[in-house]
C-alpha cells in the first residue's frame, strides 16, 4: 500500500472520529420521557402557593448573571418563542425514593386510562405538549398505580419528573 493511500485512510478515520466526537457534543442524551440533559422547564410566573402552573420545555440561550438580574434567556422548544425568566428548572425522572409528600414534580399534561396522567409516549408529544408543575399530596393509591398531586390530579409515578439543582 502506498504512503498516499495510507495517509488517505488515516485522514478518513480521523475525520470520522472527529465527527462522532462533535456530534456527541451537539446532541444531548435523552431519557425515557424524551427529555434531554440540557432541557429546562420554564414559566413566566414563579411556582409558589398555586396548586399547579403550566411550564414549557426550553433550551437555555443565555445563563443568568447579576447583570441580567438573575434571569436566564430561553427558547421554548415547542414554538421557538424566547423569554427571559428567573423561573426555570432542570429535571430528571423520579425514582421510588422521590415519592414523598410535598415533593415538587413536573408532569406531562396528558391523561391515559381512567383520567390518570401518564408519561409521554413519543418524542413529539414530549417536546411539543404542555407540562405542569405541582406537589405530591397523597400516596395512598400507589398500590393502584397512581398518586395524587396538588389540584387533585391522579398521576402514574412513572410520569413524574423531579427538580435537580438550583
Amino acid at each position: 500500500m502506498s504512503r498516499f493511500h495510507l495517509l488517505k485512510k488515516t485522514l478518513v478515520i480521523v475525520a470520522l472520529l472527529s465527527f462522532v466526537a462533535v456530534s456527541g457534543a451537539l446532541f444531548a442524551e435523552e431519557d425515557d420521557h424524551f427529555i434531554q440533559s440540557d432541557d429546562y422547564f420554564i414559566s413566566k410566573e414563579p411556582y409558589k402557593t398555586q396548586a399547579w402552573i403550566y411550564v414549557h420545555l426550553a433550551k437555555m440561550k443565555t445563563p443568568a448573571t447579576a447583570e441580567t438580574k438573575n434571569e436566564a434567556e430561553f427558547m421554548q422548544v415547542g414554538d421557538g418563542s424566547e423569554l427571559w425568566t428567573k423561573n426555570y428548572w432542570q429535571t430528571r425522572m423520579a425514582t421510588k425514593d422521590d415519592l414523598r409528600l410535598g415533593v415538587v414534580v413536573i408532569v406531562l399534561d396528558s391523561q391515559g386510562d381512567e383520567g390518570v396522567y401518564r408519561a409521554p409516549e413519543n418524542k413529539e408529544e414530549a417536546r411539543t405538549s404542555s407540562w405542569f408543575i405541582a406537589k405530591i399530596t397523597d400516596l395512598s393509591d400507589l398500590y393502584k398505580g397512581h398518586l395524587t398531586v396538588s389540584g387533585g390530579y391522579k398521576v402514574d409515578p412513572k410520569a413524574l419528573r423531579v427538580i435537580v439543582g438550583k
